[in-house]
């Protein structure tokens, strides 16, 4: 009878807790694999240790990835959006965040937009757009480049959809910064969830 009294209270204590990870100053976050997803939900990532000169912080729509340490965090243009500037070169930042997703197919919509970008950016040039998997859903990969007051931009970004919210992650610098930028997007992309 004890042990049925200690398992329901066990049981209640488990069923009232938060499911989703708190957010605290440490810098490294544990994350736990939940139950076997149904597949139109992608499984839940364990976060691995936060790189070197990064930190871990949460973004928009539940989002959380690393930028480098020491980096402005302000938030950015449109929903969701959150912006870190690299306190050296204000021309160099990257952006993250998530809000709900458009009814518009992911696919067709940043397709669209690259068009309207491109109208308004003279001398756009498309790298790459095309899809890809990311967290085993499908995501929208976009590299562009075009001309500004202060020199060439290069950008690179990702796009992808969960539960009904379309998270990104953007990085942006001059041309000759990419080489010193392009890392920081590969690691923001290897250590982001959902």
């Amino acid at each position: 009878m004890a042990y049925a009294a200690v398992s329901a209270a066990v049981g209640t204590v488990l069923l009232v807790s938060p499911k989703e990870p708190q957010v605290q100053a440490y810098p490294v976050y544990i994350y736990t694999e939940a139950p076997t997803p149904p597949p139109s939900s992608p499984p839940s990532p364990v976060a691995l240790p936060v790189p070197e000169g990064y930190q871990r912080v949460a973004g928009p729509g539940g989002l959380v990835t690393t930028i480098p340490i020491g980096w402005t965090v302000t938030r950015s243009t449109g929903p969701g959006a959150m912006q870190a500037t690299d306190p050296d070169d204000p021309t160099r930042y990257i952006r993250y965040g998530g809000s709900p997703a458009s009814t518009t197919d992911l696919v067709a919509s940043h397709v669209d937009y690259e068009a309207t970008y491109a109208k308004a950016h003279p001398g756009f040039e498309r790298r790459s757009l095309g899809t890809t998997t990311y967290h085993n859903v499908r995501a929208v990969d976009w590299e562009f480049e075009h001309p500004t007051t202060i020199g060439r931009r290069h950008a690179h970004s990702m796009y992808w959809r969960v539960d009904g919210t379309e998270y990104f992650l953007y990085a942006s610098s001059t041309v000759d910064r990419w080489p010193d930028t392009k890392p920081i997007y590969d690691t923001m992309v290897d250590n982001t969830t959902p």
